[in-house]
């Protein structure tokens, strides 16, 4: 158990805070949590990951207000029942526990393993087969998966954050140019990994080729994704989302904004009621990667299979299909303005 006292990093006014900014303060404090406080400095409540990621599924945008979000009676302990802290942690659950009370100052944080549990990562699929037409020429001679995004293939980027979230076992579903695809990334070792193969005849879509693994159906969960993301993804998250929920299948979201070009007419009863000019709406997006329980990849076969028909599947068959929604920086290099944009992005890393 640690005490933190240095705050400023894990702090943030509750006054115009958006959800989005709410999570800016979490991802750099990172410990899955804001101390939210009033002008005065005092305490008034938490956020954490998870409630801003259950307001996201509820319809809210990341650019709303955090208020009715904010958990206004954390679990804190007194300066003078410090001795209590692990107890209490452990009754609870906690990761983190507030030194301090509601109303006043923050004293510090504490920081405990009662929460935690051992997580194992499953198998991961990365499909790496495409022949990326939208970025041709560059992919005339070399697979969408080993265009450089700052000096660096994006499909070795894939598999170091894959490696860094503690995954050790990957399949690479490759087709074009696999040759190349093999001897960039070889037995997965330089990785961490170890990296086995499946060759697709022909174009199997982003599901079908789960049923090319040998003995898929008696894989319990296998992470699925697209080879060709520059994203930050929190993959354990992810992972314990899917277990937690005792979900079948659990797809990665994002939000997407779309704009509307034009003043919109509001209509009541065939009379113009009021004109909203140029509205945003936001919605929840594929973000290209799932967690898949076997319950789900029984009623896959080794044929073409697109992810947006074995999600729809699932749920005719009855299996539990949930989100969890994604914040931080997601490119997928589709055409030559996303592989512009994404060496922009990361042009500065060191």
């Amino acid at each position: 158990m640690k005490l933190i006292k240095e705050l400023k990093n894990l702090v943030v006014l509750e006054e115009f805070l958006t959800l989005r900014e709410s999570m800016e303060v979490i991802d750099r404090g990172a410990l899955q949590i804001a101390m939210v406080l009033d002008p005065d400095g005092n305490l008034v409540g938490i956020l954490t990951d998870g409630d801003v990621r259950r307001a996201l599924l509820l319809g809210s945008s990341l650019e709303d207000s955090a208020s009715n979000v904010i958990n206004r009676s954390p679990i804190c302990i007194a300066e003078n029942s410090q001795e209590s802290t692990m107890s209490v942690a452990t009754k609870y659950g906690l990761n983190q526990v507030i030194l301090g009370k509601i109303g006043l100052p923050p004293v510090g944080i504490f920081v405990t393993s009662a929460g935690s549990k051992v997580l194992t990562m499953p198998p991961a699929l990365v499909m790496a087969g495409g022949k990326g037409i939208r970025l041709r020429p560059v992919t005339k001679h070399t697979p969408k998966p080993l265009v450089e995004v700052a000096g660096t293939p994006v499909l070795h980027r894939v598999l170091k954050s894959l490696s860094e979230s503690g995954f050790t076992k990957v399949f690479i579903s490759v087709n074009y140019l696999a040759d190349q695809i093999e001897n960039s990334i070889g037995d997965g070792g330089d990785f961490g990994l170890e990296v086995e193969y499946v060759h697709e005849e022909e174009a199997m879509g982003t599901a079908g080729s789960i049923g090319l693994i040998p003995n898929f159906k008696k894989i319990e969960e296998i992470l699925v994704m697209n080879a060709d993301l520059v994203a930050d993804i929190d993959f354990p998250g992810l992972v314990a989302e899917h277990k937690n929920a005792k979900n079948d299948f659990t797809v990665l979201v994002r939000e997407n904004i779309t704009q509307v070009p034009f003043g919109v007419i509001r209509m009541a009863n065939g009379v113009v009621g009021g004109v909203q000019e140029k509205p945003s709406y936001s919605d929840l997006v594929s973000a290209g990667v799932y967690c898949i329980s076997n319950s789900v990849t029984a009623l896959i076969s080794a044929s073409p299979l697109d992810m947006p028909a074995l999600i729809n599947t699932a749920i005719s068959n009855g299996r539990r299909v949930g989100a969890y929604p994604m914040h931080r920086s997601w490119i997928d290099i589709g055409s030559r303005e996303d592989l512009d944009r994404a060496n922009l992005l990361l042009s500065g890393e060191s």
